[in-house]
């Protein structure tokens, strides 16, 4: 072999291994519905069905994370046909009619009939995004499967947990199942981790009679699942709670979860009111409130340096937050949140509220103290444009 045709040979291999031996993820396939569909027939395997837009935020991290892990590539290139489509371009507008599609990332998997036979929503882990591809190419596991096992009278408990599941990925009604199942299941029946799920996932509102079962049986379930995690379905089922309370502007509502929650008695729960009590008062525009709110979140509770700096800086940009004592109180958090972590935001944030304080020399220097660690943190320049911005407006009031 010449030396041009080696060096051809060497370039070649160099392609494929860049082409094959390092690909890594899901490999979507290009074409149109009419050419994919095509594809399912000719190598008999269903069509896996990634619906999405360029503004949703769990699709954007679906497309960075789950879908370039290399587990999650070999399984789905290997056993169905990888399909996605933004709903609002090209075909997408047809498909998302065809297939009824109204939330983003919806993921359908499809025969070789336009059959939905599986399907599930939302950002999902590798382990978790394999396992639904299992329950889709296995009859007896998919959606369409269940729902045939249902039809027939299937009401074993664990099939009825499965099925219920499935329905809630696909976002589809399961309401009266629930009640079946709750209704047929003794109270000794519901004490296993598996019910402890699905109280979780199914029944997770504080005024569901077996989230109440679930408080009641805490310390049993603790055995089960363990502490943190019964802590932890307490506080988020507490939480969407108190914060649907507070988008209801039903004052009264609003006190009466409060109120429900402080009776709770899990650990977090008086935390839990103070930080929804914050977002509560600036949704009603109360800022005497809101700010003695925050002051007694930040000394009252652990609360990290990065939530103080955030705190301050809405002091900082709030125009009708104008009382000096309140600006006082801001300098106090900043200043606690620097000393506990010495970063780029806060000090950023001791610089906006210096500024409103009318203090502009001292304004400049946390400024230029912010850029000098937003360096040593290797921030990009768009990142530091705020500060940027905001000395150019220190230097003017001087």
């Amino acid at each position: 072999m010449n030396k041009t045709n080696k060096f051809k040979g060497i370039i070649l291999v160099f392609i494929l291994i860049s082409t094959f031996g390092f690909t890594q993820g899901i490999e979507f396939c290009g074409g149109s519905w009419e050419e994919i569909k095509a594809l399912a027939k000719k190598e008999n395997k269903l069509i896996f069905f990634d619906a999405y837009t360029s503004w949703c935020g769990p699709c954007k991290w679906m497309d960075k994370n789950t879908f370039l892990d290399k587990e999650t590539g070999e399984f789905y290139n290997k056993n169905v046909i990888p399909f996605k489509q933004d709903m609002e371009k090209g075909e997408g507008p047809m498909l998302s009619k065809k297939f009824r599609i109204t939330q983003y990332p919806t993921y359908l998997f499809i025969d070789k009939n336009e059959k939905v036979v599986h399907k599930g929503s939302g950002a999902k882990g590798p382990k978790a995004f394999i396992a639904f591809a299992k329950q889709a190419i296995d009859p007896t596991m998919r959606l369409e499967g269940l729902k045939v096992q249902y039809k027939e009278g299937n009401r074993t408990p664990e099939f009825i947990r499965r099925y219920l599941f499935a329905l809630r990925d696909a976002s589809e009604p399961r309401k009266e199942i629930i009640d079946w199942y709750f209704n047929y299941t003794t109270d000794e029946e519901l004490l296993t981790a598996e019910n402890f799920e699905l109280i979780k996932k199914m029944a997770g509102n504080p005024l569901h009679p077996k989230f109440v079962f679930l408080e009641k049986n805490r310390v049993n379930y603790e055995k089960l699942v363990g502490a943190e995690e019964v802590e932890k379905t307490l506080y988020d089922a507490y939480n969407t709670l108190l914060v649907m309370a507070m988008y209801s502007d039903d004052v009264d509502r609003w006190e009466k979860a409060k109120m429900r929650t402080h009776k709770s008695g899990f650990e977090d729960a008086g935390k839990l009111v103070t930080r929804v009590s914050i977002y509560y008062h600036a949704r009603n525009k109360n800022w005497d409130n809101y700010v003695t709110t925050i002051n007694d979140y930040i000394n009252n509770y652990d609360i990290s340096a990065g939530d103080i700096g955030y705190y301050t800086l809405q002091v900082a940009k709030n125009d009708a937050i104008t009382r000096k004592d309140h600006w006082t109180l801001a300098l106090e958090w900043i200043n606690l949140s620097i000393k506990m972590e010495n970063k780029y935001r806060n000090n950023h944030a001791k610089a906006a509220l210096l500024l409103k304080m009318n203090k502009p020399k001292k304004a400049l220097k946390s400024a230029k103290t912010a850029l000098s660690l937003a360096t040593e943190e290797e921030k990009e320049k768009s990142y530091t444009s705020p500060t940027i911005e905001l000395i150019t407006k220190i230097k003017g009031s001087v």
